[in-house]
């Protein structure tokens, strides 16, 4: 079976892992993002720039490129950035890795607002779960790519620790 010019099993998991982190890893570090600058923390800023980078990445790997397995974390970073080479976000996703001190936090934490928001146009509504208009929405968007990786034969998005039966 075929699917937008990728393997339907392919499509599924890549697709479902980048809904997975958009929706929930993302989320989250913009919401960190946005309270360290508030805060004036420019370390954690950068810090936060260089994750918010690498995962974007990671998701663009994902829904344009269709690569997979993940790597482990520790070469994530660089398996991601090689893949994004020449795609137009793929200098966001290495200035904010990067994050060069020539930039400052006002400046990164820009650069990631621009960022997350185009992956996001590419990977398509993906609901806020940390939202309280978005809990229930976004609990639907996951069952449903849960059932279609279960109807296709591939492994669900979700870690591990949460799907196992030893987690029960």
């Amino acid at each position: 079976m075929k699917a937008v010019d990728v393997d339907a099993r392919r499509y599924v998991w890549c697709k479902g892992q980048a809904i997975w982190r958009t929706s929930m890893p993302l989320t989250a570090l913009l919401e960190d993002l946005r309270g360290a600058l508030a805060d004036g923390q420019e370390g954690l800023v950068r810090h936060t720039a260089r994750n918010i980078g690498t995962n974007c990445a990671v998701v663009l790997n994902l829904v344009v490129r269709h690569r997979k397995p993940l790597p482990p974390a520790r070469m994530r970073a660089a398996w991601a950035l090689e893949g994004v080479a020449g795609h137009p976000l793929g200098d966001d996703c290495l200035t904010l890795v990067r994050s060069p001190r020539e930039l400052d936090a006002a400046a990164l934490a820009g650069i990631a607002e621009r960022l997350v928001e185009g992956v996001r146009e590419l990977v398509g509504d993906v609901p806020d779960p940390m939202s309280p208009d978005g809990y229930f929405p976004a609990l639907a968007t996951a069952r449903d790519w849960l059932k279609l990786a279960d109807s296709v034969g591939v492994e669900g998005f979700l870690p591990g620790e949460w799907t196992s039966e030893e987690a029960h």
